[in-house]
């Protein structure tokens, strides 16, 4: 080796040591990615920073606190503050997706990165069985596997700034010069990470807000279109009832023109508040099922192409013709069937009880 390629070598940083870092690159790049990417889409959602309606965080904790372990954190604490809740993390998400793909404070952020998989497996995917149709347990080790190695040097921020930054003179750092360096403490350094990462996340944060909040204000009608909602009122006695009636038990789902129109309608058990899906299948045939997926809670719709029920947050697919049976998806847990009555007459649906 030549002296010039010598003194070239030692202006740059030592590089990562083998295949068994390099090796960790990728799971960096989509761990990293994936969560950047998950807290920019909650900002962006305009329906998820709401304590209700489909999609919402608020909706979601409701549906995670039916058979999640740790529900007693989840009515006592989370469901009190809903919108901070999803703010916050959305905003960890994006902390931990850029300090992992920069390299700065990475062991914290893989071992944050551990934490956060591990609560959303015991709350979001906890109702998911067998465990390996889950994503978060997954998630958990890879991130695991990040704040054991360490990133090892490789595609570092602080690697980078070190090949780029001024090269040592040719003759070396003279005695005086070496006297007047300060070095950079590790407490310093990691205060000047820790600010420059808090300023990114709020560069990178604060327009999506914005724009989630801007869609949120502007565009309810398309909330109501994707989801509609019909209202529950008692029917109210009829002043001439005909002969031989009897006054329908329970409270109105749908009515018969609703039904046979649209085909499917949305409205809300009164006994627990739950949206319930009602359902025509057939001429003489019409179901209801409590629409809270048994996977994460969000809301299932009905399909009129596929004739199923399916979730639009992780694709559960249920069979609204046998029972609500699973069809597919992260969850073996049928839908809950609504029992029900059909005026023969107005084709309305009311609760048996």
């Amino acid at each position: 080796m030549s002296i010039r390629q010598t003194r070239r070598a030692e202006e740059r940083p030592d590089p990562p040591h083998g295949i068994a870092t390099a090796a960790l690159v990728p799971l960096r790049v989509f761990l990293g990615g994936t969560f950047l990417y998950a807290g920019l889409y909650k900002l962006l959602d305009s329906g998820f920073l709401a304590s209700s309606g489909v999609d919402s965080i608020g909706q979601q904790l409701h549906g995670f606190a039916l058979d999640s372990p740790l529900a007693f954190l989840i009515n006592g604490i989370a469901l009190r503050a809903p919108l901070l809740v999803g703010l916050g993390m959305a905003l960890l998400e994006i902390v931990i997706g850029l300090a992992t793909l920069s390299g700065w404070l990475f062991r914290l952020s893989a071992a944050m990165g551990t934490a956060v998989a591990l609560l959303f497996w015991l709350t979001a995917s906890w109702a998911t069985k067998p465990y390996f149709l889950g994503a978060d347990l997954p998630y958990a080790a890879g991130w695991l596997t990040l704040a054991l190695a360490g990133d090892g040097g490789a595609w570092t921020l602080e690697r980078w700034l070190a090949v780029t930054g001024p090269p040592r003179p040719r003759g070396g750092y003279s005695r005086t010069a070496l006297r007047k360096q300060v070095p950079v403490s590790v407490e310093r350094r990691r205060f000047l990470q820790l600010v420059g990462l808090g300023a990114a996340t709020l560069l990178v944060a604060g327009p999506s807000f914005v724009i989630g909040r801007i869609a949120a204000a502007t565009g309810p009608t398309a909330t109501v279109t994707r989801l509609p909602t019909i209202t529950t009122p008692t029917p109210a006695p009829s002043s001439a009832p005909s002969q031989g009636s009897t006054a329908q038990p329970g409270t109105l789902l749908a009515k018969g023109a609703d039904i046979a129109s649209a085909g499917s309608v949305m409205a809300v058990d009164p006994a627990t508040g739950d949206p319930v899906l009602v359902i025509k299948l057939s001429r003489s045939s019409v179901v209801a099922f409590d629409a809270v997926c048994t996977h994460a809670g969000c809301t299932v719709q009905y399909d009129p192409t596929s004739a199923t029920m399916i979730c639009p947050c992780h694709g559960a697919q249920f069979d609204p013709a046998h029972q609500g049976r699973v069809m597919g998806g992260p969850t073996d847990q049928p839908l809950t069937v609504i029992p029900i009555r059909v005026d023969p007459k107005t084709g309305d649906v009311t609760t048996t009880t």
